[in-house]
């Protein structure tokens, strides 16, 4: 039915007058057949009545029913726990994502403003400061460090020792001019030298006479001397083991007074062609020369060819 007939009670618990008022339907209150609404508002005319009613079931149509909001959201959040959801999935296992493909890359930036310009000549004037701030300056190492200063160390280290390159102040290298003739047993110094005028010959500072063969020192200091002898023997006679050939470097001309430069060679050999070198150190005096000589101690003369050729560098004071 859709009217009901209820007794309320008035103020003191006096009962009041019945009524009939029509039942007001809630929609959206989801009624099982046992349910008791324990408290109703019944709408009469323009008064509310706060009352207790047995509602009795109201039998709609599946079409008519409506769906409770709380219920909807209830069975979202169940659901939700299961699939990839679901917390009974493994916890060690990590989760694997699917990425696309990477998608084209992105148009260039702006360009940056332009760099200062620095020019070779610029850079060689710095690098010039910084040679002369280490310039005489002691290079102190420690242990296990090392830093941008080893750098300059390594270029300024030889610059620390000599400022200034040195210069080679007397020089020269000259050659034989015509065939020397060695008689037997007999010791004989070379002359007659010139200068080739070809690359790579030097000559620089006094000294040299290239008629008698002599070399004066100009200044007294260390000199490096070299000699290369080219020897023609004649084989009129069986040589014997004795036999030898000396070629010397000598000061002033005193072989056996002075200290020398001395190389000996046997003279057994079938070639009828060889040369012979000596080479060293001496130190001289101003004033002081030093000359080749060939000291031929065999049975034959000797022939000293052409070509052969002393030289001489001045190595320091």
């Amino acid at each position: 039915t859709n009217a009901a007939t209820w007794t309320g009670l008035g103020s003191g618990g006096a009962p009041m007058q019945q009524e009939e008022c029509p039942l007001q339907s809630f929609s959206g209150a989801r009624r099982s057949p046992s349910s008791h609404i324990p408290h109703h508002v019944l709408l009469c005319g323009d008064r509310a009545h706060s009352h207790s009613l047995i509602v009795p079931q109201e039998t709609a149509p599946e079409s008519a029913r409506s769906i409770d909001p709380r219920d909807a959201w209830m069975l979202f959040v169940k659901q939700s726990n299961k699939g990839v959801n679901s917390k009974k999935r493994g916890k060690g296992k990590s989760k694997t994502f699917k990425f696309g493909l990477p998608g084209p890359p992105g148009p260039p930036g702006p360009q940056g403003p332009p760099g200062a310009l620095v020019t070779p000549e610029e850079l060689l004037r710095e690098f010039r400061l910084l040679l002369k701030g280490t310039v005489g300056k002691p290079v102190h190492r420690v242990s296990g460090e090392r830093g941008e200063d080893d750098i300059l160390a390594l270029v300024a280290g030889p610059l620390a020792k000599s400022k200034s390159q040195h210069r080679v102040e007397a020089a020269f290298h000259c050659r034989i001019r015509r065939n020397i003739s060695i008689d037997r047993r007999s010791l004989q110094e070379l002359q007659i030298y010139y200068i080739p005028e070809k690359a790579g010959t030097f000559h620089r500072g006094l000294g040299l006479n290239l008629t008698s063969g002599h070399y004066t020192a100009p200044v007294a200091g260390y000199y490096t001397f070299t000699a290369t002898v080219h020897i023609e023997q004649q084989k009129k006679g069986q040589q014997r083991a004795r036999d030898r050939l000396r070629v010397l470097i000598c000061v002033q001309s005193l072989c056996q007074r002075n200290i020398s430069l001395e190389t000996v060679a046997g003279l057994d050999s079938n070639s009828e062609l060889f040369s012979i070198s000596v080479s060293g150190i001496l130190y001289l005096q101003v004033g002081q020369y030093a000359s080749v000589f060939v000291d031929n101690a065999s049975g034959s003369a000797l022939t000293v060819r052409s070509g052969s050729h002393f030289s001489a560098v001045l190595l320091g004071v």
